[in-house]
């Protein structure tokens, strides 16, 4: 019993690094998993939205333990990494699950700061606009018909953006078997509606759907503070619409 026990919190613990494959952006109920992944906290040919970003092969798949990496980089910022510890170790204070909460954030937090920041870290990561600035990121998964993704939200004052923890296989046009960062972005102005969604109880399961104008949809769940994340977006994408709208009156008033 014991031993079972052992297997299945270690199946548990794997599957919360989310999925390996590629797939396309899906409601929960497209994949078992995502459905799950709701009540986590972060840490073919397929029909892609225009918002999923053209995939960009790198060297090597995940190889070992990510927590194997991330060893390699404190020994290597060691006069770094006790603050960042520190840091790590006030914010997880607060999250639902320490164990959980580390899992993905432990290894971000890394790689931002080898990269520099956050900031400096999403504008390598995406094509940005140069007045772009980044306000907040949240850990989560995306909802796809393979599984569900960890990686990171980042919501900027132009874009809502989303970056794989690690990178995922698919099958390149050649045959071969790749890897690739699943990446999203969507301009604030293509957002139709934010809709954070409480489905069950006991516990209750958790998404934000993201809707675009184009009618497309994008699920994320599995945020450590999901009232928070729900917060910035609702307020975000409604204040770039009052923007947007503004802007074009004032047009609309000097051609007139």
């Amino acid at each position: 019993m014991e031993k079972e026990a052992k297997e299945a919190a270690h199946v548990t613990e794997e599957a919360k690094w989310g999925t390996k494959l590629m797939g396309p952006p899906a409601e929960p109920s497209a994949h078992p998993e995502n459905q799950r992944a709701a009540l986590w906290s972060p840490r073919g040919d397929d029909e892609r939205p225009p918002y999923v970003l053209e995939r960009e092969p790198v060297s090597r798949g995940p190889g070992g333990s990510p927590m194997e990496s991330i060893l390699d980089f404190f020994n290597s910022w060691a006069k770094k990494a006790e603050d960042l510890a520190h840091n790590i170790w006030h914010n997880l204070k607060t999250a639902p699950s320490k164990a959980e909460a580390a899992m993905g954030k432990l290894s971000l937090t890394a790689k931002a700061l080898a990269e520099g920041g956050f900031e400096s870290l999403y504008k390598q990561t995406f094509q940005t606009d140069p007045t772009e600035r980044l306000k907040k990121t949240f850990a989560c998964f995306l909802s796809t018909t393979t599984g569900p993704v960890a990686g990171t939200l980042y919501l900027s004052n132009v874009n809502v953006a989303f970056c794989s923890d690690r990178p995922l296989s698919f099958t390149a046009p050649s045959g071969q078997q790749a890897w690739s960062y699943y990446k999203v972005m969507i301009p604030l102005i293509k957002i139709a509606a934010v809709n954070p969604v409480t489905l069950g109880e006991n516990p209750p399961h958790k998404y934000i759907q993201i809707a675009t104008v184009d009618g497309h949809d994008f699920w994320f769940m599995g945020f450590v503070h999901f009232e928070k994340a729900s917060e910035h977006l609702l307020n975000d994408v409604s204040d770039r619409a009052a923007a947007s709208q503004g802007a074009e009156h004032s047009v609309s008033r000097v051609t007139t």
